[in-house]
């Protein structure tokens, strides 16, 4: 689908409170189909489900106000640590870089990891066009109202949405004038203040003005971040027309510390072997978005720009030059459609749906090799642009007969990335990607509250342009200093089946899935012959895996007690494996050589062996992942609640053979307790509440400074330390907000 506005809100919360995973969303999600029909027929927010309509053969989670605000996340990682099937690793040793995985794909804000979720802002996809990363210390989670989860494949909602889409819809004013204010603060030197004003004039023109500033000086070494955002959004919308604008800027500066060698990683895990890692993002997106009637259907249309600056610095093995890389992006982007309902006869009702969305982007990227350690300079080794753009034509129709909804819906994209060498002028490629996704699917009503799905689709993701800039045997990228003018590589598709159920009442929400996705082309590193550098730069180059698989299923409940004590519990088995033989990249195929120059053998205890076989598994995919807490009420003011999370064994990356040890399971539990009275409100949160000590992340690498000279070993990420925060929230003026009322 369209990453657009709701064609109607009511029916699909009605349909996605069934799968809904947290404390209290079944109620909450109620008050949003009960407010005044105007909010509903008038709203603009977009959706992440695949069809339109109240028969969504999907899995659909909502987290209400409530839930993002549990634990004060920093990032949309923390938000959605509830839900069923989604799960985390770190790779880059910063809270606020985290990496989503969801059914075997990935998220991140890790330029160059393949990315198989798509991330929307009230329908504006954020993923960033040079590598489709996302930054999630740029999402303004401070001025969230809801979030929405799709679960799966979305054939509708373009490039990147393999594994599943997430939707932020940001709040906007209601009601007389109001202020919030809201301060935390917290162990590691964590410090927070967010204020927000917001109303609604007697005209009916909404409006939010909101921000905030974060801090924290980091449990690892030299690993401190500082953030600061604002957002502004005001409109009017109405029964037959409306506008709305909205405004987003956002500043990040997040020290990094990466993995350890795993004799660091067990005796001082808050230890930073690349202190001077860092990331500085500077982001602004303004958009506008309208509706009207026309005829006896609505046209609807979203127009946005985004400007984005990135500056990273990489410090590498002292034999290496580090990287200092800096990139611009500036993104137009439009979507536009056109639906309309009407009764066909007595028992079969049609919603169509129709439009096209599309952006132009362009790219700019400067890759330096800083060797000022060695009392050199920087030298340029990348200077690359590219104008890229896409055009996405779709048409989508839901058929309504008795208890049956059957959905039907197609997507064309056609993406062109030119790749444009300012250091080599005659060195220009263009690639270019067609993809036809269609969808059908069906859900039904068996009884009161319960209804089953089930789906078949196709979707897919084009290569990155680094992707593209390094996928020539013929030329392998000394990683990553340089990009080169390759061939294109094959698109990413997948061919998900999927069915599944969902049960909902006043108290009880349960639902659960199971799944198989072929996927083709799935892109991967692979070395350049066996004389591979002892140091921290890569030669290898980007290759299309012919076949891999993600097969498994997802189990949700959740129940709300008449006291409003609540409960919830999740499952989720993953199995995604390689399909087809091939070679893939790791520093762990190195054969024990000496050094020329230091007279030093690279000492290798691991089998060199990284070719995989059908049946292998994919790294950093846990098998089993379950999640549960309670939340329980103490009188009108009092409230306290836990939750768990067991993620199961997962290989490391680098052993996509599975020859070496998984990384352990492990358990984390967080604990939350507050006070609510009048207009404030006043808890405490603890992460990890048990200071378990565990690895969130693992692969290889040389450890330089092992006692018996330079070694390969287990490189891994400690997962964070126990965390205290404190956090005082208080309203003033207008009515004081219900919790999770959701103005749309």
């Amino acid at each position: 689908m369209s990453p657009t506005r709701l064609l109607a809100v009511a029916g699909l919360f009605a349909t996605s409170v069934a799968s809904a995973q947290v404390r209290d969303t079944t109620v909450r999600d109620t008050t949003v189909y009960e407010l005044p029909p105007i909010e509903v027929v008038g709203s603009i927010q977009p959706d992440a489900g695949p069809t339109v309509g109240s028969g969504v053969p999907a899995r659909v989670t909502t987290l209400g106000a409530e839930d993002v605000d549990a634990y004060e996340p920093r990032v949309l990682s923390d938000a959605v640590r509830q839900v069923a099937g989604f799960s985390t690793y770190d790779d880059l040793g910063s809270p606020y870089k985290l990496n989503i995985s969801s059914r075997g794909f990935y998220s991140s804000p890790v330029v160059g990891l393949p990315q198989g979720v798509a991330v929307f802002l009230d329908g504006i996809r954020m993923n960033e066009p040079e590598a489709s990363q996302i930054n999630f210390d740029l999402l303004p989670m401070d001025h969230i109202q809801r979030i929405e989860v799709l679960s799966g494949n979305g054939s509708l909602l373009g490039r990147n949405a393999l594994g599943g889409a997430i939707n932020l819809v940001t709040t906007r004013g209601t009601g007389p004038p109001r202020a919030n204010l809201e301060l935390s603060g917290g162990s590691f030197g964590a410090a927070r203040a967010e204020a927000n004003v917001s109303g609604l004039t007697p005209g009916g023109v909404d409006w939010y003005v909101g921000g905030n500033y974060n801090r924290e000086d980091g449990w690892r070494d030299v690993t401190g971040a500082e953030e600061y955002s604002g957002f502004v959004s005001g409109g009017k919308l109405g029964r037959t027309s409306g506008i709305r604008f909205q405004g987003l800027y956002a500043d990040s500066y997040v020290m990094t510390a990466g993995s350890l060698p795993e004799t660091i990683f067990a005796s001082s895990p808050d230890s930073n072997l690349s202190a001077n890692d860092y990331e500085d993002l500077w982001q602004f997106q303004g958009a506008v978005q309208g509706y009207r009637q026309v005829g006896t259907g609505k046209a609807a249309a979203t127009v946005y720009f985004r400007r984005h600056r990135a500056e990273r610095f990489n410090a590498n093995q002292p034999d290496d030059p580090d990287v200092f890389g800096i990139s611009y992006n500036s993104t137009f982007g439009f979507t536009g459609d056109y639906r309309w309902a009407t009764l066909l006869s007595d028992n079969l009702a049609l919603n169509l749906r129709g439009g096209v969305d599309g952006s132009i982007s362009r790219v700019s990227i400067d890759i330096f090799a800083d060797s000022t350690k060695f009392g050199g300079d920087r030298s340029l080794t990348t200077q690359v642009e590219s104008p890229l753009w896409d055009v996405a034509p779709f048409l989508m129709a839901d058929f309504t007969t008795g208890p049956a909804t059957f959905s039907v819906g197609a997507r064309y994209d056609y993406v062109r990335i030119p790749y444009e060498n300012l250091l080599d002028p005659t060195a220009d490629t263009v690639g270019v990607y067609e993809q036809f996704n269609p969808r059908l699917g069906v859900s039904v009503d068996v009884a009161a509250g319960a209804s089953v799905f089930a789906s078949w689709g196709k979707s897919f993701r084009s290569p990155a342009v680094i992707e593209n800039a390094c996928a020539d045997p013929e030329s392998p990228c000394p990683l990553p200093f340089a990009l080169g003018d390759d061939p294109p590589l094959d698109p990413v598709t997948a061919t998900t089946v999927e069915a599944g159920f969902r049960y909902a009442t006043g108290s009880v929400a349960l639902d659960g899935s199971v799944y198989h996705m072929n996927v083709r082309n799935d892109i991967f590193l692979t070395p350049y012959g066996g004389d591979e550098p002892s140091g921290s730069t890569i030669d290898g180059f980007f290759i299309n895996l012919d076949r891999t698989r993600r097969v498994g299923f997802e189990l949700g409940s959740a129940y709300r007690f008449a006291a409003r004590h609540s409960v919830y519990l999740n499952y989720a088995v993953t199995r995604a494996t390689f399909q087809s033989e091939a070679e893939i990249f790791s520093i762990r195929s190195l054969e024990e050589e000496e050094d020329e120059e230091e007279e030093d053998e690279v000492i290798n205890p691991f089998p060199d062996d990284n070719e995989v076989n059908p049946g292998d598994r994919l790294p950093l995919v846990p098998d089993h992942v379950i999640k549960g807490g309670a939340t329980v009420r103490i009188g009108r003011y009092f409230y306290v609640g836990a939750d768990a999370r067991y993620t199961g064994k997962q290989y490391l990356r680098g052993d996509e053979a599975n020859v070496t040890d998984q990384l352990d399971d492990y358990i984390v539990a967080d604990a939350r307790v507050g006070v609510e009275f009048d207009r404030w409100e006043v808890s405490g949160v603890v992460t990890n509440l048990f200071q378990n000590r565990y690895a969130i992340f693992g692969t290889f690498n040389i450890n330089q400074g092992n006692p018996a000279g330079p070694t390969i070993e287990r490189f891994l990420s400690p997962g964070s330390e126990r965390m205290f925060r404190l956090i005082v929230r208080t309203s003033l003026g207008g009515p004081r907000q219900t919790e999770g009322v959701d103005p749309d």
